[in-house]
């Protein structure tokens, strides 16, 4: 059977499948091979039961790729269509077929968890992050990763009407920008322009007394609890936003707001940003190190390193359309 990343994690959360490995004896899917692209289109099947039921998230190690390239190959592999990267809010660069550079932040700046672009209305089904150059040991730079339903389960019990105001309500997300800012990054004075702009993007700008703009990253509000397919999860409800990403700068967040325009608790979310770290498993990359997690019930962040730690992840967002997410 796969390997625990974590051997305290009887979930086997993440599943780690290395070159070789005999997957399931009772399935007869017999050893997945060393060529991972390969081992993928043979075993799909069996990998999507993994990736859309429990646990979420597979962790490919050992297997030999070394660049976009060849981790390009891989996420071909698994047939899926690439959705870009439009209207997204991190920097981002295109390099070659599905696959995109990562987050453009320090190395020493925090990212906390979220679900990748939840904060609009259509997101990558699948998530795959790839490992083209590793922190050296101890000096920070892993990815972290939860599953949303253990979030959920938690935090519910806690704060019960927190969890119900983030189904029912729903969320808005939004940056609030100065004149200067908003003005370098839609790359005009004109405020039409930049209104323009941003709607090309799902976004809408309100204009502030003092030149800025709340900026409101996608029209219409998002769901912060989700209830996944009954017929896969067995009507599982997970925790779904990116209410954990502003956890570098709690309490001062003004990143959301529930749809009717009240603020959050702030009791409730900072029980919620410790639940996410007291749940997750960090995994600590190797260089060639891929991993793949379903992005509607599992949620990554990106720890801090020490500063101008090499660190190089590529990343890649998919549609699964027809896929039983």
């Amino acid at each position: 059977m796969a390997e625990l990343l974590n051997p305290k994690n009887t979930d086997a959360f993440p599943l780690v499948i290395t070159p070789g490995m005999f997957l399931h004896s009772l399935l007869d899917l017999g050893d997945f091979g060393n060529d991972l692209a390969i081992g993928i289109q043979k075993q799909k099947l069996w990998l999507e039961g993994q990736l859309f039921g429990s646990p979420g998230a597979i962790l490919f190690r050992g297997f030999s790729v070394s660049n976009a390239e060849e981790f390009a190959r891989v996420v071909e592999a698994f047939g899926y269509e690439s959705m870009g990267y439009r209207a997204g809010a991190a920097t981002r660069k295109h390099l070659v077929g599905p696959v995109y550079t990562n987050n453009a932040l320090d190395s020493e700046t925090e990212l906390g968890f979220h679900n990748e672009m939840s904060y609009l209305a259509d997101y990558p089904d699948l998530v795959v992050f790839f490992c083209e150059v590793a922190p050296p040991p101890s000096a920070g730079g892993a990815t972290g990763i939860v599953q949303g339903k253990a979030i959920y389960n938690r935090i519910k019990k806690e704060f019960p009407e927190f969890t119900e105001d983030l189904e029912n309500k729903g969320l808005v997300y939004y940056n609030l920008r100065s004149e200067e800012s908003w003005k370098k990054v839609y790359e005009t004075n004109d405020r039409a322009e930049a209104e323009a702009k941003a709607q090309i993007l799902s976004r809408t700008l309100l204009w502030l007394d003092d030149g800025g703009v709340k900026e409101i990253l996608s029209k219409g509000t998002r769901k912060g609890i989700r209830e996944l397919d009954s017929g896969v999860h067995g009507n599982n409800k997970v925790w779904f936003n990116s209410i954990g990403s502003a956890k570098p700068w709690f309490p001062q967040f003004q990143y959301f707001e529930f749809s009717d325009g009240s603020k959050l608790p702030a009791k409730a979310v900072e029980a919620a940003l410790k639940i996410m770290d007291e749940e997750q498993v960090s995994v600590e990359w190797q260089a060639g190190d891929i991993v793949v997690m379903n992005n509607h019930s599992v949620l990554h962040k990106k720890h801090a390193a020490a500063p101008n730690t090499p660190r190089k992840i590529l990343v890649s967002m998919l549609k699964t359309s027809g896929a039983p997410v």
